[in-house]
């Protein structure tokens, strides 16, 4: 079966006039992804690690908080959750609840239809 690409987020897109505010989603999704047993923390995507990198450089403070990112290109949805676990339970089971709650959680958070949602879970670290 092949996968479909995750949809790369858009640079400035602003979605509040359709029922979807970005943040105020993402927020809800950080909150449930983070409350799943096994999840230890959120780790910076890359995107985030260059932003944090070029701050220190101007010697700016630090960059926006960790959380997951959720955007939207029409009805469908993309998720990006850069994850620690640990050791409490199989990496597959955590796994599963976390698609299980950003789905659910994200159907409840929008006014509208929700088309597809891609969900992109990477695990950074795996601790004891």
């Amino acid at each position: 079966m092949a996968e479909k690409p995750i949809a790369e987020k858009p640079m400035a897109e602003n979605d509040t006039s359709r029922g979807f505010d970005e943040a105020e989603v993402s927020a809800r999704l950080t909150d449930s992804v983070t409350g799943v047993d096994g999840v230890t923390g959120l780790a910076p995507g890359l995107r985030d690690m260059v932003a944090s990198a070029a701050a220190r450089v101007m010697r700016r403070s630090g960059s926006e908080p960790l959380r997951v990112e959720v955007w939207r290109a029409d009805e469908d949805f993309s998720v990006r959750v850069d994850v620690h676990l640990d050791d409490s339970r199989p990496v597959t089971e955590i796994v599963d609840e976390l698609f299980a709650v950003i789905a659910v959680d994200l159907r409840a958070a929008v006014d509208g239809a929700v088309g597809d949602i891609d969900i992109d879970i990477r695990v950074v670290s795996r601790r004891r």
